[in-house]
């Protein structure tokens, strides 16, 4: 039997939305995440955050709250046999509260903890086989030591867990509120104030202990995070020099700890956020460094790690900036080179994890991508091939998704 979780220190909710996001976008299986929380209120703004980066991207969230103890364990498992069968080609997660329950006027809700991990404990092998998508359980802190000791071979296939640090209530955004179709740069401009304050204090652990590779490395995530906001609200000028400090910090970690596998990844990932920012300033050649020495750096790693989907992903998407900074420089066969390129490699995804809708849209967009540059180049068969393969794609999508925001502007574009 597994040994009882860690006492582990309170995060702040953006702080594990940064970490848990990664989980699960790329775990293409079972995502499985416990949050244990003071209270619902502490983890609202990270179900909005997830409800917001999923309903753009394929379906919404599912929220399960049961109301009644004594049915709790047969309403998680229905509806996550309803999200599988409704949305089956898309990975949208489920989110299940399972804290703030207890009241003078219900009991049996400790049981009904108990027996909601049970259940899910024996559907163990369903839910890596055939639930295969982001599944986050939220749970009172109390809870933290006693999930591996009930539910262990849950425990075991977890990809993440976390205890939320309280918030004042003012400060958070109201949970799932408002139509799912709201604009990002919305969202970033109603996050300003808190992100400034999250880099405020990322930068004072920094300063107070300069020597710190955990505080850089803090500090380099949460400028980019800040990079992003000021971006989505349009201060193109302030974002390119948070990101250019943010590229700063890595080159400095770089130095001081080697060339490790994830330092590689956050490098890249910096000089293709400087790039993008280059680019929007108009500093062309700047930009056109940046890319080529991101896809240096991701060539380099799949040298180290291999094909793995995170590897060639990123590959993929370092060669579609290049090829995009190639174009603007007026470089059109080096373009075409780069686009083709990423388009071989999402042709190698599809091979390797499926028709899943992250991978299909992004072999549509290097379609369209391709499409265009063959067609700049005089290749008019080659580019309507191109669009006619992301148009179907598209189309595919439509009918497995339904009509998302995301979905319908692809659509109209290809």
């Amino acid at each position: 039997m597994s040994t009882p979780a860690p006492t582990q220190d309170a995060v702040s909710a953006d702080a594990i939305w940064r970490e848990m996001r990664l989980h699960m976008e790329w775990n293409e299986a079972l995502s499985l995440c416990f949050l244990f929380t003071p209270d619902a209120r502490a983890v609202a703004p990270i179900a909005q955050w997830t409800s917001d980066a999923w309903a753009l991207r394929s379906a919404p969230l599912m929220v399960l709250s049961p109301a009644d103890p004594a049915h709790a364990a047969q309403e998680v498992l229905q509806g996550l046999q309803q999200q599988v069968q409704a949305r089956s080609m898309a990975r949208a997660p489920v989110w299940v509260y399972l804290v703030n329950l207890d009241d003078s006027s219900q009991t049996g809700w400790d049981s009904a903890r108990s027996e909601v991990l049970a259940r899910l404990n024996e559907a163990r092998e369903w839910l890596v086989q055939s639930f295969a998508r982001p599944l986050v359980l939220c749970m009172p802190l109390a809870w933290r030591t006693q999930v591996a000791l009930l539910a262990p071979d849950l425990w075991q296939i977890r990809s993440y867990s976390a205890q939320v640090q309280a918030v004042a209530v003012n400060t958070l955004p109201s949970a799932l509120a408002g139509p799912e179709t709201r604009t990002l740069s919305a969202f970033a401009q109603r996050q300003l104030e808190p992100a400034r304050a999250q880099l405020q204090r990322a930068q004072a652990r920094l300063t107070a202990d300069k020597s710190s590779h955990n505080a850089q490395r803090e500090l380099g995530i949460v400028l980019d995070e800040w990079g992003d906001a000021l971006s989505e609200t349009g201060n193109s000028i302030e974002a390119l020099a948070a990101y250019r400090e943010s590229l700063e910090i890595r080159r400095q970690l770089r130095q001081a700890l080697g060339d490790t596998p994830q330092l590689l990844r956050n490098l890249s990932i910096s000089l293709n956020k400087v790039g993008g920012a280059e680019n929007d300033a108009g500093h062309g050649q700047e930009a056109l460094a940046a890319y080529r020495e991101s896809l240096e750096i991701s060539r380099q790693l799949r040298q180290a790690l291999g094909d793995t989907p995170q590897v060639l992903r990123d590959l993929s998407v370092s060669l579609n900036k290049l090829g995009g900074a190639e174009n603007g420089a007026g470089r059109g066969q080096e373009a075409l080179a780069a686009y083709r390129e990423s388009l071989e490699i999402r042709r190698q995804l599809r091979r390797a994890l499926g028709d899943t809708p992250q991978v299909l849209r992004d072999l549509s967009i290097s379609l369209e991508r391709v499409g265009g540059a063959e067609n700049d180049a005089g290749h008019g068969l080659e580019a309507l091939a191109a669009y006619r393969e992301s148009l179907e794609i598209r189309q595919r999508l439509r009918q497995a998704l339904g009509d998302t925001p995301q979905v319908l502007r692809d659509l109209s574009i290809s």
